[in-house]
């Protein structure tokens, strides 16, 4: 994996920082590094802390999540003038799943925390507050159903009541989950028939 400077002009032709000024774009030059890399080259892997952002400047980068069975199931193929690693935007967060070069490519990577304080311009405490609000639960619910579909029924129901069990009710409680929570209502949450469910849960 070879390092070197991304240039200026790379990053303007990307259209998805159209937004970003001339004078933040050259900023953004000087402080994102141009990743070289082969075919088959791991950027992060499952369990990674999630501290940078990426940018696919050319080629193409798979994102897989990684089953208990040890099977890998792909998410997403990111293309050139594509963003990746968002989960870097949520303060204290790991990786969830694996990013893999596809083929030759050249990926920008930059500090999240330096992105949006100074390529954004804004505070990274209010930012982070404003992504705990609204985007993490969206996000979380994005890997749920990522999770389902590369994990068996019994898998899959455990997740699930980890994340009743998660909740701030049932911490509030003590671990109680909540009286509405049948096995309907759990067949309805992992996508299988009640049966299946009463028949996984035991």
């Amino acid at each position: 994996m070879a390092r070197t400077a991304v240039q200026s002009a790379d990053l303007q032709s990307l259209q998805i920082l159209n937004w970003v000024p001339r004078e933040r774009m050259n900023l953004l030059s000087r402080h994102m590094t141009e990743l070289l890399l082969g075919k088959g080259e791991v950027l992060y892997r499952p369990g990674q802390p999630a501290k940078q952002l990426f940018c696919v400047l050319e080629g193409s980068v798979g994102l897989s999540l990684l089953g208990s069975k040890g099977n890998y199931l792909r998410l997403a193929v990111i293309e050139r003038g594509e963003f990746f690693g968002i989960s870097a935007l949520v303060s204290g967060w790991r990786r969830v799943s694996r990013a893999m070069t596809l083929r030759e490519s050249r990926v920008g990577t930059i500090d999240a925390k330096l992105f949006v304080s100074e390529i954004c311009a804004m505070p990274w405490g209010t930012f982070t507050a404003v992504m705990h609000t609204t985007i993490k639960p969206l996000l979380l619910l994005s890997l749920r159903r990522a999770l389902f579909l590369v994990e068996d029924l019994p898998d899959r129901v455990a997740l699930a009541l980890w994340e009743f069990a998660g909740h701030p009710n049932a911490v509030t409680s003590k671990g109680l989950l909540p009286a509405a929570l049948t096995h309907e209502e759990l067949a309805a949450v992992v996508g299988a028939w009640r049966p299946r469910v009463s028949l996984a849960l035991k």
